[in-house]
């Protein structure tokens, strides 16, 4: 299980954050992908396909970016608090 974002260490934070990040290119790339995939299947092979999961799929990245959200802010509030 996951410690609360004030027990990590500014190390731990800076790591978790770079993860996430990296979590929300692959999915941005992979998404990409899919939509290029739809848009090919759309127009050269079947015009009776659903775009659906195209839709949907942003809205599953969520709780990636409210968790990113909250590691800058504590990070930003940890540089606040020792300035």
């Amino acid at each position: 299980m996951m410690k609360q974002l004030s027990e990590l260490s500014l190390d731990e934070l800076i790591k978790h954050k770079a993860k996430l990040k990296s979590a929300l290119i692959g999915l941005a790339i992979m998404t990409l992908l899919l939509v290029l995939i739809y848009c090919y299947i759309y127009f050269f092979k079947a015009k009776s396909i659903t775009f659906i999961p195209l839709i949907v799929l942003p809205i599953t990245w969520i709780p990636l970016f409210v968790s990113l959200k909250n590691i800058r802010d504590e990070i930003k509030f940890r540089d606040l608090k020792n300035s």
